[in-house]
């Protein structure tokens, strides 16, 4: 942004040199030729970046560099750009709409169109179009298909050599490629909208190039002065009676600021002077090298040098008095560091964060960061999900069906072997953070906000809802007998969310047992026939009864376990050591 805006800042000084040149040649009205050249560099200018740019380093001060400076300038850009935009609609809808009346409602004249022709000598010379309508007289239009508009009412009042005069003027806009340059202008203006010098500017070049075609209609007609400003008056007093505007993109025989300077040239100098060929050289040279070459400013912080920091400059002169010679450095006894610490926080993290298999054959469930999560099958494409689409997963046994809970608190039923969702079973009102299944007690699931609800899987209804409020829910689990719900609240990472686990009847939802407090609890899972474990997130395994680290697991297996349940098989098999891994495989 900020070159755009040094971009911007070189253009219009160079424009704005370019401008004063072109007014010094340009006063009085004798020197158009050049001064419209001149002109029209100007607004080029504009529109063009530097050709062979100019870096000026610029230090910018402190305090320019706020951030609510920065916020100044973006929205002055805002304004400047939806002024532009505007601009340019508006624009181009006038000249769609202009556009659309001359070609409906326009006539050709065949007889004037061959007197244009005449006066230009080409075969490419516009058609001269009489309107219906009182409009101005203008060349309009864009490079070959410009056409000569002039209303009948105007055509009327006008005799044969003024209608002459008429069109020599229009024909003399149409051979200078006026109507090109005022395109440039229009594109120039809408982008330096903002800018007073461009309105300025317009009327100048205007002013110009009136006068050039006034010079070369009286010299291409050889008629008298008199008789062509008599003919002037005329269309300017048709102009002015009814305050008749004239379109943006086109040009045409209007009156001017200048009128009195136009007709007094005219009359006394039978046009424009020639201008010498050494003042054109001299012109020509200066605006192509101020066109071409520009500073741009390109903002620098300068460091602060010794010479010029006011400490620096404050230190005290050097004196004869005695300066003590260096002590040699005495070296300090070796310190032994600490080991390096260890542990499951200084671990790496796991690009794979969760991987096991379900119950459809050769089908998977792969969760890596960044990836989201995908269920992949041997034979077909994986269904994708982002992150958030899947928080937590249950399994319906033998229907190759799974309920997937997102964060957008939507239950959904999905079909893995049609690979689509089935139904919108129901909706939490914050996002799902657990979901289990079991053929005797149904579908139960926990939130964000302490809702355990207990569902009907076929219709969707609410059977019974268990809740903490503002206390989040980890995880929900049911016993081996499918009789009891462990629900897991609190936070893992959050003191101020204390960890308890409330042991409630996996139909009715109420109470049946004793809470019990944890502290860094991933999910409560179900261990022999009574018992339960608590999995902490860095994979310690602690009997919830005599609170004893019975073993470890991997950190993926954690989070596999927290995304779906799996039971004791999928939990224990060959991680735990020695009698427990026994214990464990007795029990399957």
């Amino acid at each position: 942004m900020s070159f755009a805006i040094s971009l911007v800042a070189g253009n219009l000084f160079v424009a704005s040199l370019i401008a004063v040149l072109a007014w010094i040649v340009g006063r009085g009205g004798r020197r158009s030729p050049l001064a419209h050249v001149l002109w029209l560099a100007f607004f080029v200018k504009l529109v063009t970046p530097p050709l062979v740019p100019l870096a000026i380093d610029w230090h910018i001060p402190q305090t320019w560099q706020t951030g609510s400076d920065a916020d100044l300038t973006l929205a002055l850009c805002i304004v400047w750009i939806t002024g532009v935009v505007f601009l340019v609609v508006r624009g181009s809808l006038r000249f769609i709409r202009f556009r659309s009346l001359v070609r409906h409602e326009g006539s050709v004249d065949i007889k004037a169109t061959e007197f244009v022709r005449t006066l230009l000598a080409s075969q490419r010379s516009p058609q001269v179009i009489r309107l219906p309508v009182r409009v101005s007289p203008m060349l309009f239009g864009f490079g070959a298909r410009a056409v000569i508009v002039c209303p009948d009412e105007l055509w009327a009042v006008l005799d044969a050599s003024e209608r002459e005069a008429f069109l020599a003027h229009e024909a003399a806009h149409y051979r200078r490629r006026d109507h090109w340059v005022r395109w440039i202008e229009w594109l120039a203006s809408a982008t330096y909208w903002w800018f007073p010098g461009v309105y300025w500017a317009r009327m100048q070049l205007e002013r110009h190039e009136e006068a050039c075609c006034d010079a070369w209609a009286v010299r291409k007609l050889g008629s008298s002065p008199r008789k062509y400003a008599e003919t002037l008056l005329r269309v300017v007093d048709f102009i002015s009676d009814s305050s008749i505007g004239i379109p943006r993109l086109a040009s045409g025989m209007q009156p001017t600021d200048t009128l009195e300077e136009r007709l007094r040239v005219l009359m006394r100098h039978h046009g424009v002077d020639d201008v010498a060929p050494a003042m054109k050289v001299t012109a020509g040279a200066m605006c192509f090298a101020m066109w071409i070459v520009h500073p741009v400013i390109a903002p620098t912080d300068r460091p602060i040098t010794k010479s010029s920091h006011p400490k620096a400059m404050s230190l005290p002169q050097k004196t004869d008095a005695w300066i003590p010679p260096p002590q040699p450095l005495q070296k300090s006894p070796l310190i032994e560091m600490p080991e390096f610490p260890t542990g499951f926080w200084n671990q790496s993290p796991e690009r794979q964060w969760a991987d096991f298999e379900l119950s459809l054959p050769d089908a998977r469930l792969v969760a890596e960061a960044g990836r989201g999560v995908r269920i992949e099958f041997v034979d077909r494409q994986p269904l994708v999900f982002n992150t958030g689409e899947i928080a937590a997963l249950a399994e319906i046994p033998q229907t190759h069906r799974v309920v997937i809970g997102g964060n957008d608190g939507k239950l959904k039923l999905w079909d893995l072997i049609a690979g689509e969702p089935v139904s919108l079973i129901g909706q939490h009102s914050s996002t799902v953070t657990s979901v289990v299944y079991d053929e005797r007690a149904g579908l139960i699931s926990g939130d964000s906000l302490g809702s355990v609800i207990r569902w009907d899987l076929q219709s969707g209804r609410m059977l019974a809802v268990w809740s903490v409020p503002d206390t989040p829910i980890q995880s929900v689990r049911f016993s081996t007998d499918g009789t009891t719900l462990a629900i897991l609240t609190g936070s893992w990472n959050r003191d101020s969310l204390s960890q308890r686990i409330y042991f409630v009847g996996s139909r009715s939802l109420e109470m049946v047992e004793s809470t019990v407090e944890t502290c860094g609890t991933a999910v409560v899972m179900p261990w022999m026939d009574t018992d339960w474990v608590g999995i902490q997130w860095c994979g310690k395994v602690v009997d919830l009864k005599t609170q004893t680290t019975i073993g470890t697991i991997p950190k993926t297996t954690v989070s596999s376990l927290v995304i779906a349940e799996k039971g004791v098989r999928f939990l224990f098999k060959g991680q735990l050591p020695g009698g427990h891994q026994q214990d464990a495989q007795a029990n399957e």
